[in-house]
């Protein structure tokens, strides 16, 4: 099959790109996943578009790469109504796989004009015209959001370690309003895989409210003792971590959000690059909890 080889490489690409994403958060299992996942879609999918679009430009000459490109990424952006957020990954899964579809088209030709510059020329201009569209819907879409939720987190006194926030949960509370703030009250708990270490007990709080667009530079965070005072926690004693989301067994997505906190370590290091120990940690309260569901 001749859109085998595009199929793989593509895969090959995006996982590897995302392993590395993921190497620099201090872990490596997401290239198994993502290839698998990526695969699987661009040889059910991708490749019978790309055939598609084969057949449709098959009489074009001069505008034949330009149709061509916009048919894979048409039909990568359609996946918006299936996988929702997801899309943006079937969009650049779609333009790899042209690219390199296109370039393995032409290696094939024989005769001495199969490399010439034009190719790659319009090669490279029509992937600068699909990235500067992408990024144009991505800041307008982020315009159209209307208001920007921002959080209010009341983290236990002296806690540290890492803070998972679970979105979308079934038979949660939601979100309470504290003015423009949407108030996030932490909770410590232990995480059984990692009973008897020192990274045990971790911070969390399950919510039914779906998650929603928010301020990151506005939200606050503080420490709680017991009688309910606040105490505001400086910027570089959190660190911002990857989030990212679960599919539960009926079919829903569960969102979480996560991050760090210290108060013994702060300072623009710890909330730059955060702490190998509560990634680690991090890591384990991902694992422990997809595999509830």
């Amino acid at each position: 099959m001749n859109k085998l080889k595009p199929a793989i490489y593509t895969s090959l690409l995006l996982s590897t790109f995302l392993m590395i994403i993921s190497i620099l958060d201090g872990g490596i299992w997401l290239f198994p996943i993502v290839f698998t996942y990526s695969f699987a879609g661009n040889l059910a999918y991708g490749a019978p578009v790309s055939l598609l679009s084969d057949w449709l430009t098959r009489k074009l000459v001069k505008w034949r790469l330009f149709t061509a490109g916009f048919i894979h990424v048409f039909f990568g952006a359609m996946t918006y109504f299936v996988i929702d957020g997801f899309a943006w990954f079937a969009v650049i899964c779609a333009v790899i796989f042209f690219c390199l579809d296109e370039w393995l088209k032409r290696k094939s030709t024989p005769g001495p004009g199969r490399e010439n510059r034009q190719f790659y020329l319009k090669l490279v201009s029509l992937v600068s015209v699909v990235a500067v569209v992408m990024l144009a819907v991505s800041w307008m879409s982020g315009n159209d959001q209307g208001e920007i939720i921002k959080n209010r987190y009341l983290i236990p006194k002296g806690y540290e370690g890492t803070v998972v926030i679970f979105y979308g949960m079934k038979d949660e509370p939601s979100l309470e309003e504290e003015g423009e703030f949407s108030i996030i009250p932490l909770e410590i708990e232990s995480l059984p895989t990692l009973m008897r270490t020192d990274i045990e007990r971790y911070g969390i709080y399950r919510t039914s409210t779906q998650d929603r667009s928010y301020n990151l530079s506005e939200s606050q965070y503080f420490y709680v003792d017991e009688e309910g005072n606040r105490t505001p926690i400086e910027s570089e004693c959190i660190h911002h971590s990857r989030g990212g989301g679960v599919t539960t067994s009926d079919g829903k997505e569960m969102v979480y959000d996560k991050f760090q906190v210290t108060n013994s370590a702060c300072g623009e290091e710890f909330s730059l690059d955060g702490y190998d120990r509560y990634s680690a940690q991090g890591r384990e309260i991902w694992k422990y909890w997809s595999s509830l569901y």
